[in-house]
């Protein structure tokens, strides 16, 4: 195996011509450059440049040489920045999109904590009311909750399922009466999240194995899950939405789930980003925080625990408008 210091003072006498004149641009001395590039030559058994008294000159193997040991060396620079920036501390600024309510009562927490231990990080959170396009937005991670994913252009990290739930407000159930059966859905308002094709369906699972499809015709629709919120809790008609969202409204009366008996399926809690290559130490540092903190936070939620204070003020922010 050669030297790759041999390799670059040889590389460096080809470029710029001769032992004297990279002997200046390196602070080597001469003597030193000629020594290591005999040093090269004897351990490859070929003359890589011919030497006179006057003046020398690559010979026809050595410049083939050269070609591949300024690929060998730009390989190695590459290898070294991959360490480099793994030891590098994260600094820099990070360009979020997020939906509000996720933002709100799950990202909030693990924001917090992640700026406090990395000060020299800078995050833009964006908050989106609808689903961002990742790429031509300019962003380094999305955040997102949805049952399926079907860019398949991005990269997805994937946190943990979060149930959905259908509830009412007390004011329809009186107005519309409380629904014992699948099928009586169809009696009560809805309102629900834009799809494609303007098709809208509850699709219900029971405990042993029985499914159920029923299609709803909802006079809100919003890719807002805010919106959603604040219609459901108005008495405008009924919908699904995350469990995170619904156990501090279910625990006050504001909200009553339907259908015990039956589940819906579940939102995927997840980021994505463009690419796996090429994140900077700040956004890598993000990613695995959140990565590692998320689960709990998820497994907090569920079980209606919140961070100290958000739900009260995410409230007041739902209800004020």
């Amino acid at each position: 195996m050669q030297d790759l210091t041999d390799i670059y003072y040889f590389v460096q006498v080809v470029e710029l011509g001769s032992f004297t004149d990279a002997s200046k641009a390196l602070g080597v001395a001469k003597s030193q450059l000629s020594f290591r590039v005999a040093r090269l030559e004897a351990s490859l058994g070929v003359r890589l440049i011919q030497r006179t008294t006057r003046r020398s000159h690559v010979s026809e193997i050595g410049r083939r040489y050269y070609e591949q040991c300024r690929l060998l060396l730009a390989a190695a620079e590459q290898t070294q920045r991959v360490i480099d920036d793994a030891q590098a501390a994260p600094r820099g600024r990070i360009h979020v999109a997020c939906p509000v309510l996720f933002a709100q009562l799950l990202l909030a927490p693990i924001l917090v904590d992640f700026l406090r231990q990395h000060p020299d990080v800078q995050i833009d959170l964006d908050i989106c009311h609808h689903q961002v396009d990742v790429i031509a937005g300019g962003y380094d991670i999305a955040f997102r909750v949805r049952d399926s994913i079907k860019d398949s252009s991005l990269i997805m990290r994937s946190y943990g399922m979060d149930p959905q739930m259908l509830v009412a407000s007390p004011d329809l159930l009186r107005r519309q009466g409380q629904p014992l059966q699948p099928i009586d859905l169809k009696r009560l308002s809805s309102v629900g999240v834009i799809n494609a094709d303007g098709r809208h369906f509850w699709h219900l699972q029971a405990s042993d194995g029985r499914t159920q499809q029923i299609e709803h015709h909802p006079s809100l629709v919003s890719d807002d899950l805010q919106v959603l919120y604040q219609a459901v809790i108005g008495g405008v008609g009924m919908a699904q939405l995350p469990q995170f969202v619904c156990h501090g409204p279910i625990a006050e009366g504001r909200l009553i789930p339907l259908l015990p008996a039956w589940s819906l399926p579940a939102g995927n809690v997840h980021a994505v980003y463009p690419s796996r290559h090429g994140h900077t130490p700040a956004l890598r540092s993000f990613i695995e925080f959140v990565a590692q903190h998320m689960p709990q936070v998820l497994r907090r939620t569920q079980l209606g625990v919140l961070a100290e204070n958000v739900q009260p003020v995410v409230q007041e922010s739902l209800l004020a408008g």
